[in-house]
């Protein structure tokens, strides 16, 4: 499980989200993944984690630096 906090076709925005994620503390990884349709986006994912719980102190974390994160399961 991960905590995806944005996606984005431009790799600027998602290193630009990192790095305001990192100056609030939290570390987060940018991915690579092709869409059916083609093109490429640039997630950018805190995690992983065993179970949902495991997110409770880093979604508490975000919401004090005013992001939000969905819940998304690992691609195989």
């Amino acid at each position: 499980l991960y905590l995806q906090i944005g996606a984005f076709e431009n790799p600027a925005e998602a290193d630009n989200l990192k790095a305001r994620l990192a100056l609030a503390g939290i570390e987060a990884s940018a991915q690579r993944a092709q869409l059916p349709d083609g093109r490429t986006m640039h997630r950018v994912r805190i995690g992983p984690f065993a179970k949902p719980e495991d997110m409770n102190p880093v979604r508490t974390r975000l919401a004090e630096a005013g992001f939000t994160g969905t819940v998304v399961k690992a691609s195989p």
